[in-house]
């Protein structure tokens, strides 16, 4: 039986790719942010797979209020539990 070694996260940011919307209509942008730890009653999840909707595209696209940038798209996500 294989045991994996973890290193621990716990109480600490983490550092993450997003994909980043600095103005209305732009490429999106691969990059790496920091993710602060959760706070009660939230948890931890590793994303493995990702996707924009329709209200990403919208928000992603629209010029005027509420409008606001920068903007993390896709919250659309499949993850596993890490921590709470």
């Amino acid at each position: 039986m294989e045991h994996k070694v973890a290193t621990t996260t716990e109480g600490q940011p983490i550092r993450c790719k997003a994909a980043v919307c600095r103005k209305a209509g732009e490429p999106l942008s691969i990059e790496e942010i920091i993710v602060a730890p959760p706070m009660p009653g939230e948890a931890r999840i590793r994303i493995t797979c990702s996707t924009l909707c329709q209200t990403d595209i919208s928000f992603w696209n629209m010029q005027d209020h509420p409008a606001i940038y920068p903007r993390i798209l896709g919250h659309e996500a499949i993850g596993v539990g890490e921590k709470q």
